[in-house]
């Protein structure tokens, strides 16, 4: 009866401490996540509906005359134009190409953008490029641009036509020669 009694305790005594040890656990990993997940909403600041709007208005031309994956292709070349400088550039005009209006490498059209991939399911290469410049991921910028070339060109990769990445000072007079004080402002508010 003692052995019985013992055994009985014994096995109540590990069930409540596993029990224990589960819930406890879980509740862990619950706390964890609720702290990432805060970690990286903190990280990227918000867009007003205000700026989208007007983000909105800075594509209408490009996405009235494109449709689908283009609208992407030619939203986000236009935009990686402020961050590189090409091979015979001269006072920002790339030679033989056409003049094209300047979007302004910024969180708000960056989010603009991203907002229609997901709407409009964009192809996978343009959403990572997306989320990775919405995280202020610049790294391997040349890269991204090629990526994004290459998408749509069924010939054999070309060379690429980027001389560089622009330095933060050559990037701040593209900024202040298309995008006034004003630009130069969101790009301290939006990066620096």
């Amino acid at each position: 009866m003692k052995k019985t009694l013992i055994v009985a305790g014994l096995g109540l005594a590990l069930v409540i401490g596993g029990s224990y040890a589960i819930f406890s656990y879980k509740g862990d990993k619950t706390e964890a996540a609720t702290t990432t997940k805060q970690v990286t909403t903190q990280q990227v600041p918000k867009v007003s509906q205000a700026e989208l709007d007007k983000a909105a208005k800075d594509f209408y031309q490009i996405e009235s005359n494109q449709n689908g994956d283009d609208f992407f292709y030619y939203s986000m070349i236009t935009m990686a134009l402020q961050k590189l400088e090409f091979k015979g550039e001269e006072n920002y005009h790339i030679p033989l190409s056409v003049e094209v209006k300047r979007i302004q490498f910024d969180r708000a059209n960056l989010q603009y953008l991203k907002n229609k991939a997901v709407e409009l399911k964009a192809s996978e290469p343009y959403q990572k490029i997306l989320d990775k410049w919405l995280k202020g991921d610049f790294s391997n910028f040349e890269n991204d641009y090629l990526t994004i070339r290459n998408i749509k060109d069924t010939n054999p990769p070309s060379p690429s036509p980027v001389q560089k990445v622009r330095t933060a000072e050559e990037e701040q007079k593209y900024i202040e020669h298309f995008f006034g004080n004003e630009g130069l402002q969101i790009n301290i508010r939006d990066w620096q």
